[in-house]
């Protein structure tokens, strides 16, 4: 089974509106729910592909159950802890009139160490994990000692470990040896401590973080594909140019078609086949709305793959 963590999940509240008017009052054309963050979406994706996976992470409150009950809604599985705090609520507020968009993005519920200790003695009891997928950033309260701890906790159940984040969490987090990581080029780049624009010093940066242990590089780079590495080989894999709507999902619609291809056994080439794929039509659907199944099946013969 595929797991897949969100420990900093929120509510995503999608208000269309004519136009923001000051000082008046502004009415709401529609509005739309989404339960959002980075691994949710991968099991969001993975579901509309037709594969499974368990939702994983903390929620509290109204709006945690609200979050849950969408999940459940869309056929995710979900094995949530459950906290004091309020699950956050990021607010999208899209003008009609002029294309604009503005996000306002809460905080989000301070962690007890209690609460992250519940969820980490879950995660430790669970068994036939045989994908572990950890994404995004980290809520208040949780050091960014937890990744290193899961990833730990995986490689001990003898799991695909794919960690997706950035920052202080994703380095001190590559000692401990995931499986994979997902970066993009410029969290490659930040992780390389300089800008890295050519394929040359892409792979010159994956063949580095190979020798610590990693097995696979994803990294996605917007129009210019994604690029898989491995101590053996490195491909790539490119589309022809497609409209761009929103690009909000599409890393994480990557991490489901590698993930899900890989855990069906599927070749290398057929894996980022699929991760192209799912990110391209996410990224051609508006707003925080993710990938359609048929859309991706589309792709899929559009793919180019190349040898590095």
């Amino acid at each position: 089974m595929i797991y897949t963590v969100t420990l900093n999940p929120a509510l995503d509240r999608t208000i269309n509106i004519d136009r923001l008017l000051e000082d008046d009052t502004t009415r709401i054309l529609f509005e739309d729910h989404y339960a959002g963050g980075k691994g949710i979406d991968v099991s969001r994706v993975i579901t509309e592909l037709g594969g499974q996976s368990v939702a994983l992470g903390l929620v509290g409150g109204y709006d945690g159950l609200h979050l849950e009950g969408l999940l459940i809604n869309a056929g995710v599985m979900t094995d949530f802890t459950k906290i004091s705090g309020e699950t956050r609520t990021n607010i999208i507020i899209k003008e009609e009139a002029t294309g604009r968009q503005f996000v306002i993005s809460a905080v989000g519920p301070e962690i007890a160490a209690a609460e992250i200790g519940q969820f980490y003695q879950h995660v430790l009891e669970m068994n036939a994990v045989d994908y572990l997928v950890l994404s995004g950033s980290l809520p208040r309260g949780v050091s960014h000692n937890i990744y290193a701890q899961l990833i730990l906790a995986g490689r001990n159940k003898k799991s695909f470990v794919l960690l997706d984040t950035d920052g202080t969490a994703l380095k001190k987090s590559l000692d401990y040896q995931p499986t994979c990581i997902k970066p993009n080029r410029h969290e490659l780049s930040r992780l390389a401590g300089r800008d890295l624009v050519t394929e040359s010093e892409i792979l010159t940066t994956c063949d580095a973080i190979h020798r610590k242990g990693i097995q696979y590089v994803l990294v996605s780079r917007g129009k210019d594909g994604l690029i898989l590495s491995t101590d053996e080989r490195k491909i790539k894999a490119t589309l022809p140019p497609v409209k761009v709507d929103s690009t909000v999902g599409a890393g994480d619609s990557v991490v489901a078609g590698f993930v899900l291809a890989h855990s069906r056994g599927k070749n290398l080439e057929e894996s980022i086949r699929l991760a192209c794929a799912a990110g391209t039509a996410t990224a051609q659907t508006p707003g925080t709305e993710l990938c359609h199944r048929a859309d991706v099946e589309n792709l899929l013969s559009q793919v180019e793959i190349a040898d590095l």
